[in-house]
């Protein structure tokens, strides 16, 4: 009489699965649960890249155009309502000026002179900018003088609406279309 033999697994070897299985999830799974924060930062490189590419693309135009000093609606870029520094890069959509003061009006009106129809909710810097359904808060720093190194930022808080957290910023110099993209932390005003 033959008896059959039994092809299962150890102990030792169920043990060894288990164990191999626990470090695989330990180094995959942090992967996976941050893909939210992947995309909140594809998205605001994307944004902050568009509206890079708008100011070269503006300040193209401006040269194209034959201009040495400020422009009031300049008419071969977007709708033609975006106002110039005496520079040739964007200022604002306000007629009027000198084509060198900057404020945070102008800094919300170049974003929007630049991005025409995107779908990003912005507020200025204010604590109650962080609430609500706010994704990028804006102001200016250094001053209102573009000549004298004035500059917008905008701080992408989409994905994190906290006071004090650490969020991607654009920072855009009118004076001379300087843009940097950076991590930096937002205080109360």
């Amino acid at each position: 009489m033959k008896y059959a033999v039994s092809k299962g697994f150890t102990l030792i070897e169920l043990v060894v699965v288990i164990i191999i299985l626990g470090i695989l999830s330990v180094v995959a799974l942090p992967k996976f649960i941050n893909l939210g924060q992947d995309a909140h930062d594809s998205a605001a490189k994307s944004v902050f890249g568009a509206f890079t590419s708008g100011v070269k693309m503006y300040h193209s135009c401006w040269n194209a155009s034959g201009a040495s000093s400020q422009v009031e609606d300049l008419a071969c870029y977007g709708d033609g309502t975006l106002d110039s520094t005496d520079t040739g890069f964007p200022l604002s959509t306000t007629n009027g000026g000198d084509g060198n003061l900057l404020t945070g009006d102008k800094c919300k009106e170049v974003w929007q002179g630049l991005l025409e129809g995107d779908d990003y909710v912005l507020a200025h810097h204010s604590n109650a900018a962080f609430g609500g359904d706010t994704d990028i808060v804006y102001w200016y720093g250094n001053g209102s003088s573009v000549t004298g190194g004035s500059y917008c930022y905008y701080n992408y808080i989409s994905d994190n609406r906290t006071i004090g957290s650490e969020n991607w910023q654009l920072q855009y110099f009118p004076g001379t279309g300087q843009t940097n993209v950076r991590r930096a932390t937002l205080s109360s005003s």
